[in-house]
C-alpha cells in the first residue's frame, strides 16, 4: 500500500505510549508527528535565528530520531507499506545526522588541538 494513514494509525504512530515511556491515553501520548513538528521547528529555529546551537543536545536528539526512524522504516517494510511522507522523514532524519554529527566530531577535534597546543 500507499498510504500514510494507515501507517498513522498503528500502535507504533504513537511511540512514547508504544514503547511505556508515557501512559497511553495520556497528555503525553502524542502521534509521532508533533514529536517531529517539535523536533524540526528547534532545529530550524536555532538554525533561522543563527542562535548558538547546543550541539550535543541537538546531536543526541537527533540520535533519538534515526533509532525511530530505523524502528520505524523496519515496521514499514514488515508491513510492506510505501509512506512517502514517512521515508522522506526518514532520509531526513538521516542528513541531519550527518550534518550535525560532523559537527560534533569536528568541534570535539578542534578542542583536542587546543588542548595539544
Amino acid at each position: 500500500g500507499a498510504s500514510f494513514s494507515a501507517v498513522f494509525s498503528l500502535p507504533e504512530g504513537r511511540m512514547l505510549s508504544f514503547f511505556g515511556l508515557v501512559s497511553k491515553g495520556s497528555e503525553l501520548d502524542v502521534p509521532n508527528a508533533v514529536l517531529g513538528v517539535l523536533y524540526y521547528s528547534y532545529v530550524f529555529l536555532l538554525e533561522a535565528l543563527s542562535l548558538p546551537l547546543p550541539l550535543l543536545l541537538t546531536f543526541s536528539l537527533n540520535c533519538a530520531a534515526i533509532a525511530s526512524s530505523i524502528f520505524l522504516a523496519y515496521k514499514l517494510l514488515v508491513l510492506q507499506e510505501l509512506c512517502l511522507v514517512c521515508w522522506t522523514t526518514h532520509a531526513l532524519n538521516l542528513s541531519l545526522l550527518v550534518w550535525y554529527g560532523k559537527r560534533v566530531f569536528r568541534g570535539a577535534i578542534a578542542k583536542k588541538k587546543e588542548k595539544i597546543t
